[in-house]
């Protein structure tokens, strides 16, 4: 055991020691966890032959870089909340020292620059930086094979090369996935009309949408297929790392603490990892179309991203008896007497016993409270009992007064909270994961298309 604990890490120090590390200036991270400012590079400095020249441009073609993705994501290991907020690359802020600009084009000053910007502009404190450029998120794809995607029509996009000759379930590889990450310029094709329409009435926007939904189903792909396979695992792991760039302080504990965060994912159930897009609204600046920040929603999403270990006081009126709380447990862990056993210990704090029994969608991987959205009182009152901090699901399909607390593999214990808290998380809306959930953004001229096409596993 020792000689395979060396050897894997001496693997794991011999794979970060290749990784480009940049200085930047960084704020120091709280014990609870980090904010990671994520950043998609445009650069075309990678491009070399014909073949890459073709399909991205040259240095000469689009020169400098700006953040082609924008994320914020908030971590917090030992509580397994994980927050990833987008910002819109038409966003218009005041970057230090330049003037007023749509955010992108921060990054074209460099990565303190960014940094410096979100501070100033949102009062975030970044305590890493990741970057990531086109080569590198193409092999990513190509390293797990292909990650399907539903196209309800034909589609392409021209700029970025898209090209969809038929809708349905799509295995998007490497190539054809940048090109639908990239796309601002998404067109779908009218059969029945036999012409091309927008897809996007707000193309930033719309993009961010496909972008987060495409994060998740490569996550939980991703993850997948390395606890299945290591030799997968591996090959992930050196396309990540063969064009990354990282601040200088991050370490091998961060980057476990980034695994830990999305290790849980689910590729079938899309709110298992919480994306958020930073309020706005559109505006006009200096004769161009932008985005701005929607107040107070916006300073809102900024408070979560800087909220580390943090637990707002309950308000009093809202104090639940928990003796009127019935609670079923259902297990999905795959530890035979869980459901039970956790029962005779929900009981001791005075819940009432509302049952046990299996889930029926098998082994899952987070916890849940399931509740209807009239009993979303009684499901915060027993959140704070579950130890590490389940997900809190909307479910109207449940039956009247009564929620269920379903056991995933990573559930520990219950524990007695503290007096006066609450849950420092919102709830996500569903019933069981749905695969056939609508597409991840609105279509602006979708009368005009005519019949989607049928959606299909494992879309």
């Amino acid at each position: 055991m020792v000689v395979a604990i060396v050897g894997v890490n001496a693997a794991i120090d011999s794979k970060l020691s290749v990784i480009k590390r940049v200085d930047v200036t960084v704020a120091d991270a709280p014990p609870e966890g980090a904010n990671y400012l994520l950043i998609g590079s445009d650069t075309r400095s990678f491009v070399k032959g014909a073949a890459a020249e073709e399909a991205f441009g040259t240095g000469a073609d689009v020169g400098g870089q700006r953040s082609d993705t924008m994320m914020v994501i908030h971590v917090e290991p030992g509580s397994q909340r994980t927050l990833s907020v987008s910002f819109p690359r038409d966003l218009w802020v005041n970057i230090p020292g330049v003037g007023y600009s749509k955010i992108n084009t921060a990054f074209n000053e460099g990565p303190d620059k960014t940094i410096e910007t979100l501070k100033s502009n949102f009062g975030i404190d970044i305590n890493h930086y990741v970057e990531v450029d086109f080569e590198s998120f193409r092999g990513i794809v190509n390293a797990i094979g292909s990650v399907p995607i539903y196209f309800p029509y034909p589609a392409r996009d021209d700029l970025t090369g898209l090209s969809v000759i038929a809708g349905g379930c799509i295995r998007l590889d490497g190539y054809s996935a940048l090109a639908y990450v990239r796309s601002r310029y998404l067109e779908y094709y009218s059969v029945e009309k036999n012409r091309w329409y927008s897809a996007d009435a707000v193309p930033d926007i719309n993009r961010i949408a496909r972008q987060q939904d495409f994060i998740r189903r490569l996550a939980g792909i991703a993850v997948q297929k390395g606890l299945n396979n290591p030799l997968t695992a591996n090959a992930i792991a050196d396309e990540a790392l063969k064009n990354l760039t990282v601040d200088s302080r991050l370490s091998k504990g961060n980057i476990f603490d980034l695994i830990d965060a999305f290790r849980t994912i689910n590729p079938n159930d899309q709110s298992t990892l919480d994306f958020q897009t930073l309020p706005w609204t559109n505006g006009t600046e200096q004769g161009q179309s932008v985005l701005l920040p929607k107040q107070p929603e916006a300073d809102e999403m900024i408070a979560r991203l800087n909220d580390f270990g943090k637990t707002p006081v309950s308000d009093p009126t809202t104090v639940v008896d928990l003796t009127t709380v019935k609670v079923k447990i259902l297990n999905a862990s795959q530890r035979e007497g869980l459901a039970t056993a956790t029962m005779k210990e929900l009981t001791k704090f005075g819940f009432q016993d509302g049952g046990t029994g299996n889930d029926s969608r098998g082994t899952l991987a987070l916890t849940e409270i399931r509740y209807r959205p009239e009993d979303e009182a009684k499901a915060k009152a027993l959140f704070p009992y579950i130890v590490p901090r389940a997900r809190l699901v909307k479910d109207s399909s449940l039956k009247k007064n009564g929620i269920q607390l379903i056991l995933g593999t990573g559930f520990k214990n219950l524990v007695k909270p503290a007096a006066g808290t609450v849950p420092g998380v919102s709830a996500v809306e569903g019933g069981a994961a749905d695969p056939a959930a609508e597409t991840p953004a609105p279509i602006s001229n979708e009368s005009q298309l005519g019949t989607p096409a049928p959606r299909v596993r494992p879309c």
